[in-house]
């Protein structure tokens, strides 16, 4: 999609438009948005620093602490953080700073999301790729709306009062009637949530699937959502902070629609969730219109080496061909549970007047792991496709 390329041309303008992104004691700080790796700084023993930003822009400067202050000074703009001894934060910046760097250098998102090739990281598929991708479209996109309401929420200054007349007193006025309270925006509901534990590359993960719908009057947009998953003493144990996957993010009154997050956990266990997703009413992402689906369908593996996937038939019933088709899989057994969730398009391709074609999608194998030891039947596929009417 077009808009990811200009988001991404955004977002190295606004690096490179703020220069000193690092500080603290000395050593490497990396700036990460939803595990991609975006830049770096170096903060040198000697007190100079040097910057990256997404391999492409670099720059030198110097660093100074000051109590729990570490101002950079680059290109001659300092920009002031304070170091709390895990993390470098700014009020003025949107990401923290910190030891570890993300799971997928920018680079790979710049060339997936442009169709180029590239090149796997060691350990990682394209279904990891793809979605991390799409978590860093929605948590930079929500930082972007961010900014965007800040800009805007300025009100004017308030007139100056009048010079009093040299008139008698007026009479009293009347108490003015108090104003009613706000009303909450129009939210989405939760219709369904499942929540489970898997193994995953590094450990265990906390999956929360979620159909939603929305059941107001007027047309919402989903903006992001958040996890919080506590053990059976009640602390927190993980977290996610941004949609791991999701089908339309516009909804009509009374529409469908899918969301999924995951958490990393240090161990398997009984845990407790609470999940939360943001809608409004006007967000940053278009409007879609639903595309007609046919069949959708589970298969098991066949064979040492077959895949479990869930399919369905796309139909353009149109004289116009549909460029850039979206649908969002979703897994469940036969209470209805919501398995695993998946997304596939036509990106960068178009779907003919008049024709149909059949999408795939792989069942992650974790997920059939986890149905095996829990005698849980996958059944059936729910699937729902869309194409957005402003992709530029």
């Amino acid at each position: 999609m077009k808009k990811i390329a200009a988001l991404l041309l955004v977002l190295c303008m606004l690096l490179t438009a703020i220069p000193a992104l690092g500080e603290g004691p000395s050593g490497n700080w990396y700036m990460t948005l939803a595990d991609v790796s975006l830049g770096y700084i170096l903060l040198n023993e000697d007190g100079t620093a040097n910057l990256n930003i997404a391999s492409q822009v670099e720059a030198t400067g110097t660093w100074t602490v000051d109590g729990d202050n570490v101002t950079i000074t680059a290109e001659g703009e300092p920009l002031t953080f304070v170091y709390d001894g895990t993390s470098l934060k700014s009020d003025v910046f949107p990401l923290s700073l910190g030891r570890e760097e993300g799971r997928l250098p920018m680079n790979v998102i710049v060339s997936m999301m442009s169709g180029e090739e590239f090149e796997l990281p060691e350990g990682m598929t394209e279904d990891d790729v793809r979605t991390i991708g799409m978590n860093f479209i929605a948590e930079y996109s929500r930082i972007m709306e961010a900014a965007s309401a800040s800009a805007d929420s300025g009100e004017p200054a308030a007139e100056p009062p009048a010079e009093p007349a040299d008139e008698p007193a007026a009479e009293p006025v009347a108490e003015p009637a108090a104003e009613p309270a706000a009303q909450e925006d129009p939210a989405v509901t939760i219709v369904k949530g499942t929540f489970k534990v898997v193994e995953s590359y590094s450990g265990f993960r906390g999956v929360y699937i979620a159909r939603i719908q929305n059941n107001t009057s007027v047309p919402l947009f989903i903006r992001t959502g958040s996890l919080k998953v506590m053990d059976a003493s009640g602390n927190q144990a993980g977290e996610a902070t941004y949609l791991s996957s999701c089908g339309s993010k516009y909804l009509e009154p009374g529409e469908i629609s899918f969301i999924s997050m995951t958490a990393d956990l240090a161990e398997n266990g009984n845990y407790t969730y609470e999940a939360t997703i943001e809608s409004r009413t006007d967000a940053y992402f278009s409007t879609d219109k639903t595309v007609k689906l046919d069949n959708p369908e589970f298969r098991k593996a066949e064979g040492e080496y077959g895949r479990d996937t869930m399919r369905v038939t796309v139909i353009n019933d149109s004289e116009e061909p549909l460029p850039n088709i979206e649908v969002v899989f979703v897994l469940e057994d036969a209470d209805g549970n919501l398995l695993d969730l998946n997304t596939e398009s036509l990106f960068r391709h178009e779907l003919g007047a008049n024709s149909t074609i059949t999408l795939v999608t792989s069942v992650d194998s974790k997920v059939m792991e986890f149905c095996a030891a829990n005698g849980i039947e996958p059944t059936t596929v729910e699937a729902y496709g869309w194409v957005e009417n402003n992709d530029w």
